[in-house]
């Protein structure tokens, strides 16, 4: 099952949330609707995102990994991961060394303690959410609290700020925040439960017009 689900992947085949979920045990996979990036999703990101063989993603929260291991099947690049509890950590290395996702991979902690400036490019999928509502929290294992989820977007905006020139940074549901000045939005797809959008980092001295602060679309992770 799961090499028939790796080969479709490669092969740009439809594959269902339903079905790639079974690679999670239940206690993660019943969590997919909220929390995990769909499979169509992760696909078209991937894709919006346009990586090299030597591209480096990051995925900011990536949870149990369902993101990194379906971009790095569908597609060139490196897809690397960050995530604070360490159940999730290890299911997201299970499942992509099972799947045999070896551009894949995963980092324990906090991403306002990772050093940015390595990666070409950023996936948010809404990563600070669970800190202001209550109703979706995965679980008690970390410290959730409203103002983290502030200040986590305060911190995003600006690691996004110091990025070079080209950053590529897409974002489902957004991020909580608008992308800091500099960054010019290129596409916006409707798909899933919101909006995919694609930003870019320009040289600053652009066309003023071109690009800015932007409202921020698509704010619950849901």
């Amino acid at each position: 099952m799961l090499k028939a689900l790796a080969e479709d992947l490669r092969a740009g085949r439809t594959v269902a949330d339903c079905r790639f979920d079974q690679v999670y045990p239940p206690e993660i996979r019943n969590l997919s609707r909220t929390h995990w990036t769909p499979v169509e999703v992760a696909v078209k990101a991937a894709e919006l995102l346009r990586p090299t063989e030597q591209t480096q993603v990051l995925d900011v929260g990536s949870g149990c990994g369902k993101f990194c291991a379906v971009a790095a099947l569908s597609g060139p690049g490196r897809f690397i991961g960050i995530e604070k509890r360490p159940h999730l950590l290890a299911a997201a290395r299970k499942a992509a060394e099972d799947l045999g996702a070896r551009r894949a991979s995963f980092l324990p902690g906090n991403m306002a303690d990772l050093d940015w400036s390595a990666f070409d490019a950023f996936y948010l999928f809404n990563p600070f959410y669970e800190n202001r509502m209550k109703s979706i929290r995965i679980d008690e294992t970390v410290v959730l609290r409203a103002e983290k989820f502030f200040r986590y977007v305060e911190i995003v905006r600006s690691k996004l700020t110091c990025a070079k020139d080209g950053t590529k940074v897409a974002t489902y549901h957004g991020f909580g925040g608008e992308m800091p000045l500099g960054y010019g939005r290129v596409d916006r797809v409707s798909i899933g439960t919101d909006f995919l959008e694609l930003w870019v980092k320009r040289r600053q001295s652009a066309e003023v017009g071109s690009f800015g602060r932007h409202p921020h679309l698509g704010h619950n992770k849901n």
